[in-house]
């Protein structure tokens, strides 16, 4: 049962391994796919089947649709369908696809953007952040801050703003730049530009600038933010030539706005009054924004001014009432309320829906106890009537241990009797040997010293009773002191057994004085000191502790 159990996690880890790391070659190739999308759009449609899907089935699906959308989006300003995009975030959000999350997300608030629908936007801009948070991925969080502090900077919000601002800094504040993604340089540089270092800002947008080509989604935007640093250092000329680059290809309506007005006042500025004259006319033109932010009051009022200076006072008086109905839209927009209904709402909609989500999980938890606390007291019980067994168990193996161990102390005690009987014997055959003669033929007579060991001289049989006597010290010897020969081995063990050198000598047959030599000898191999007692340093070395 233990073997199935670890066989069936193996395989769920195994397949859970392969589920990661097939999210992260997805993720991967589609990171590399917009990096490709972003330096060139149009190259990139022109490589792929670019034939817009109407149903989405699976991720490879979702994620084309995505891509096609994008670089058709940066092409020429296009809005997928929602209800497609939607789903696309349904299926990465099933799949965990991290990063495709977060680009439809942006998408979809682009998308409710360009519809003014503020409450669905701020509700995909909170949950892009709650996504990126929990990753922990610093450059996404820093561009939708930036994106909310964007929003309330429309709404002229300037503490939100700088709230966010900040936010999106901190986010980036351990990223070398040269680290950053494009889209993360640009949002620092144009952060640079709010807090009004304008040399540093173009400084970066330089940096920026050279590591692309005029094909990437970046360019004209870099062209505009240097158009704009330029301008605010009064460099009209230079501030001229990066515009009217910029304006080269088709961008939106808003984009074009802010390029033809500040071309505008650089042309006034210099004087050249036919092209400023040109370039308010078309400034005008793609005033189409029914929201208002400063640049357009500033814009009519210089308008007005060239209407003054013209003197053309019907103009005038109508740019100077466009001024004012710029004025009263920002007065009835400022501080972002609606924004902050929005975010709040968006708050409310979370804490509703995390009160109701640990409702549930209460409830399923008092449940998913009381389940627990069934199955733990069956395991109790089941454990307890094991262990009772258990119990028996081990006092049935005391008892048998018990007796083995009275066997053990039996046996020793015959083994040290025949030891006796040989020392007896032996000094017996040693000392009077004719005398002792017919005793030791009466003694063979009745099997008393047939089985002796050390009468017979069956050493390997003597050996594994000094084993079995004196816990394995025979073998212990034998094993860390290789030293010894085996007359030093035979001399060790008798001595250990408690054999007196006149008695040694006799089981030897040899002198006394043969005995000490052999005694000297173990000495030295033992390295111990002349005259120590042999088996007191054997029995303090390590291996016999």
């Amino acid at each position: 049962m233990k073997k199935q159990s670890i066989y069936f996690l193996v395989i769920i880890i195994l397949l859970v391994q392969t589920s990661c790391q097939q999210n992260n070659e997805e993720e991967d190739f589609f990171n590399n796919q917009i990096t490709l999308l972003e330096n060139n759009p149009r190259l990139y449609l022109s490589k792929i089947d670019s034939t817009q899907v109407t149903n989405l089935n699976n991720s490879k699906e979702a994620t084309h649709f995505l891509l096609v959308s994008l670089a058709n989006h940066y092409i020429n300003n296009y809005y997928p369908h929602k209800g497609l995009l939607q789903k696309s975030i349904h299926i990465f959000t099933k799949k965990k696809l991290i990063q495709q999350q977060l680009e439809s997300l942006l998408f979809l608030a682009k998308t409710y953007k360009k519809e003014k629908n503020l409450k669905m936007e701020v509700q995909a801009i909170e949950k892009a952040i709650d996504i990126a948070s929990q990753i922990e991925d610093k450059e996404w969080l820093c561009c939708l801050y930036g994106y909310l502090g964007d929003m309330y900077i429309r709404k002229y919000n300037m503490l939100k703003f700088i709230k966010y601002q900040t936010l999106a800094n901190q986010c980036i504040e351990d990223i070398a730049f040269r680290d950053m993604d494009i889209s993360t340089q640009v949002q620092m540089a144009k952060s640079f530009l709010y807090i009004g270092n304008h040399k540093k800002a173009y400084e970066l947008l330089n940096l920026i600038e050279i590591s692309i080509d005029k094909n990437n989604i970046y360019y004209n935007e870099i062209k505009c933010l240097q158009g704009i640093a330029l301008y605010k250092t009064k460099q009209w000329t230079l501030c001229i030539d990066k515009l009217q680059e910029a304006i080269t290809l088709k961008q939106t309506d808003d984009f074009l706005f802010v390029c033809h007005s500040i071309l505008t006042y650089c042309y006034h500025s210099i004087n050249d009054l036919a092209n400023a004259y040109k370039h308010r006319k078309l400034a005008i033109q793609y005033d189409t924004d029914p929201e208002t932010n400063f640049a357009e009051i500033e814009f009519y009022k210089l308008c007005a001014e060239f209407a003054r200076e013209n003197n053309n006072t019907d103009n005038q008086i109508d740019c100077l009432y466009k001024a004012i109905e710029r004025h009263e839209i920002l007065l009835r927009n400022l501080n972002g309320s609606s924004l902050d209904e929005a975010i709040q709402a968006y708050t409310h909609f979370c804490d509703k829906k995390n009160y109701e989500k640990k409702l549930s999980t209460y409830k399923y938890a008092a449940l998913s106890s009381l389940f627990i606390a069934s199955i733990g007291l069956l395991i109790y019980i089941n454990k307890k009537r094991k262990q009772a067994y258990q119990i028996v168990a081990l006092h049935q193996q005391i008892e048998t241990l018990e007796g083995l161990n009275n066997i053990k102390d039996e046996a020793k005690m015959f083994i040290l009797r025949d030891f006796e009987v040989a020392k007896q014997i032996a000094m017996l055959r040693y000392t009077q040997k004719e005398q002792s003669a017919k005793f030791i033929k009466e003694l063979n007579r009745f099997n008393i010293t047939q089985n002796n060991s050390l009468l017979t001289t069956q050493w390997d049989n003597f050996y594994k009773h000094i084993d079995l006597s004196f816990d394995n010290f025979y073998t212990l010897l034998k094993d860390n002191f290789s030293d010894l020969n085996e007359k030093e081995l035979q001399l060790c063990c008798m001595m250990v057994a408690g054999f007196k050198t006149e008695e040694i000598a006799a089981i030897w047959m040899q002198s006394i004085f043969s005995v000490h030599k052999y005694k000297t000898n173990i000495r030295k191999k033992l390295k111990t000191p002349e005259g120590a007692n042999i088996i007191a340093f054997l029995m303090s070395a390590p291996p016999f502790q």
